[in-house]
């Protein structure tokens, strides 16, 4: 269960990725935006070490939970649904790494307020094309086991409190990832969870109508 660290060009942000993150359609921003974005992901480009780890086993989904080694995570019922049919599963953390959090506390000793924003988006799209790195990864150390989504603590109301047995189950500090007091993880570019894993698994679309948090800035209207 080693962590393996993603080569850039496999994730590599493109300045159409951030433009769209940030809600540009076809219109474009000035120069001096379009400017700042090809620096800073030069910057990225250069620096940052995404890393992601994952650790497959067989286990049970139960009404509100599943079991894992003994461990037992409380999903929810919502979660254990959409993990209905899988026979392994795989316990990951994936994270854009601290080189890319020294970035960020460079940039916010400047009080540049869109420099702070547009590596805030940057880094959230680097966490999760390292989760999907590492679910092509696991794609093709399981040709033939179809997996579900990736559900982390936080959807669904499944607890962050949680990721205490995650991080159980991977190690007190999996790919350099810390767990505060209240459970939120440093670098906080990070992202931890379960996948399921069954020759009867689909792999669906993500669907609002699963997930009650209304506050959600991806909700569909």
């Amino acid at each position: 269960m080693d962590d393996c660290l993603v080569a850039y060009p496999d994730i590599a942000l493109s300045t159409e990725e951030v433009l769209k993150e940030i809600g540009y359609g076809n219109t474009l921003p000035d120069e001096r935006v379009l400017s700042l974005i090809r620096k800073l992901l030069l910057q990225l480009e250069k620096e940052v070490k995404p890393r992601y780890v994952y650790f497959v086993s067989e286990g049970e989904p139960e009404d509100m939970a599943v079991r894992i080694r003994g461990d037992l995570l409380a999903t929810n019922a919502v979660i254990t649904r959409l993990l209905e049919h899988s026979t392994l599963f795989a316990v990951f953390a994936a994270t854009a790494g601290r080189e890319f959090e020294q970035i960020q506390q460079a940039h916010k000793a400047t009080d540049d307020m869109l420099v702070i924003y547009l590596l805030d988006v940057m880094g959230t799209l680097l966490v999760e094309k390292t989760g999907d790195c590492m679910e092509k990864h696991l794609e093709a150390a399981y040709p033939d086991m179809p997996h579900t989504n990736r559900f982390s603590p936080g959807y669904c109301n499944w607890h962050l409190m949680e990721q205490r047995k995650i991080f159980a189950i991977l190690g007190q500090q999996p790919c350099g990832i810390t767990l505060s007091d209240v459970c939120l993880m440093t670098p906080i570019k990070s992202i931890s969870g379960i996948i399921g894993l069954g020759k009867d698994v689909q792999t669906g679309q993500y669907a609002c109508r699963y997930c009650e948090l209304e506050t959600c800035y991806k909700r569909k209207k």
